[in-house]
């Protein structure tokens, strides 16, 4: 008995001793590992694909009807055409690796490094969940890199319809349902003047047989609104519908005619055109996920700025630049109000970073919100809001609710909402940005893998479509908008 009471203090004494050498070398561990996490790499270090990219497959259904393949225009420059490497070299590879900070929300590690010269998906060096990526130094980066593509669905509403009414390969109604929007049945109102000239600017009002609004819209380059009526309730019928214009209105009953979606009704309206105005704003998610895209967008979207400036010389144009982040960030919205002052809302482009975030989803609502409703909007300017993101909001029912009446509010003001997709998106995430373009006149912009920047980008449901570079293609659809 004795003997066997020594060799269990023995062992308890030894078992003691392992523990304290093994908490020894933890702590060195550790200690060891943040030094490493701060220290400049020079060689390029694969690792597991950001949240994003998992939250993107995992979403999407598994069949779907896919665009034919997209072909690359003459336009595009050849650096564009070539590999990550290169595109890299184009950049300047010693100016692309940044410093992060990482998410101890799942027992991640405080430090980190994303290299933007890495393949796609590979940039996260160390870590996980990014939180925050700081510039050590700027990209030495030059607009015309990144590709893109557009589709319009109220010019290809027999496609979007088709594809609603398909259910054999996936029931598409479903990504509008659970954003509790359903865009499915509309009006398609053109407004003309007496010469047969389109009317850019009329107040359009849509009633039930209550004489109750259900839908207010402001017409486009070519005199068109595309009032969803239903977008709330699919039981709503339209009764009549009114446009007002400098102060002369005219009427139409639509209850006494057989109108098909495809229909347009056409009004006249005989007033005297207004003097054009340009409201451009761009509300940008600057979240950790848009490190692999955000230096390169940032100089494309000055690009834009300063050639849509100098094409419309003659029109008044008023910029506004919005960031927007997610809850328990530095900020969750940071706007700045319109101004004549170019390189002023400029300054303020540039000096954003990617940052904060940590999971999917972000303040997507709250941006949209404070853009449409906090801003000093003329009311008879042309208005185009570019919304610049690679993630959904939250889809709470507070959240949905948010959503709808923003862009109901944008339709009623004249507010072209323009999605511009990046790298990340799924499935539920195209169509409600394609259901925030069809409700308020503006169309889907998405950036494509072709320029070899960033991660993998989502191909959308969707017709032929042409890539094209983002900066022409986005000074294309301003120009198109002003009319």
């Amino acid at each position: 008995m004795k003997r066997t009471n020594s060799n269990k203090h023995l062992l308890i004494v030894l078992f003691l001793i392992l523990s304290l050498v093994f908490t020894a070398c933890s702590s060195a561990k550790d200690d060891s590992y943040d030094k490493a996490a701060t220290t400049t790499v020079t060689t390029e270090t694969s690792s597991p694909s950001s949240a994003k990219s998992d939250a993107a497959t995992a979403k999407e259904p598994a069949t779907t009807t896919t665009a034919p393949a997209a072909s690359v225009p003459e336009s595009v420059p050849d650096a564009v055409k070539e590999s990550k490497t290169d595109m890299a070299a184009l950049a300047g590879e010693s100016s692309m690796l940044y410093e992060a900070s990482f998410s101890m929300k799942d027992g991640g590690v405080t430090d980190g490094l994303y290299d933007t010269t890495a393949p796609i998906d590979d940039g996260y060096i160390e870590g996980d969940d990014v939180i925050i990526i700081e510039p050590t130094a700027r990209p030495q980066v030059k607009a015309g890199i990144l590709t893109a593509g557009e589709w319009n669905d109220n010019r290809n509403f027999d496609f979007i319809k088709n594809l609603l009414n398909d259910g054999q390969n996936y029931n598409y109604k479903d990504f509008f349902t659970k954003w509790d929007i359903a865009p499915f049945n509309r009006l398609a109102i053109e407004i003309t003047d007496t010469n047969g000239n389109f009317v850019q600017g009329a107040n359009i009002t849509v009633y039930d047989s209550n004489g109750t609004s259900v839908w207010k819209g402001v017409s486009d380059y070519e005199g068109m609104l595309y009032a969803y009526y239903s977008l709330l309730d699919t039981a709503v019928m339209p009764a009549k519908v009114t446009a007002e214009y400098n102060g002369v209105s005219v009427d139409y009953d639509v209850a006494s005619d057989d109108l098909k979606d495809s229909s347009i009704i056409s009004l006249c309206i005989d007033a005297q055109p207004k003097s054009k105005t340009l409201d451009l704003m761009f509300t940008i998610d600057t979240t950790g996920s848009m490190g692999d895209e955000i230096f390169y967008l940032q100089e494309e979207l000055q690009d834009v700025i300063k050639r849509v400036e100098n094409d419309t010389a003659n029109i008044p144009v008023r910029l506004s630049v919005n960031f927007y982040r997610d809850q328990g960030d530095d900020y969750v919205v940071r706007p700045y109000e319109f101004s004549t002052n170019i390189n002023e809302q400029l300054a303020y482009l540039n000096k954003e970073f990617a940052s904060g975030g940590g999971d999917f989803e972000e303040a997507v609502e709250q941006a949209l919100a404070n853009s449409v409703n906090e801003h000093a909007w003329d009311d008879d300017s042309i208005k185009l809001l570019f919304l610049v993101l690679d993630a959904p909001p939250h889809n709470t029912k507070e959240n949905r609710q948010t959503l709808i009446d923003t862009i109901s509010k944008a339709s009623e003001m004249g507010i072209r909402i323009i999605p511009v997709a990046s790298s990340g998106i799924d499935k539920d995430t195209e169509f409600l940005l394609r259901a925030f373009a069809m409700t308020t006149g503006g169309t889907y912009t998405f950036l494509t893998d072709d320029s070899g920047v960033g991660e993998s980008h989502l191909e959308p449901t969707v017709g032929e479509y042409e890539v094209e570079q983002l900066n022409d293609l986005l000074v294309r659809l301003i120009e198109k908008y002003i009319g």
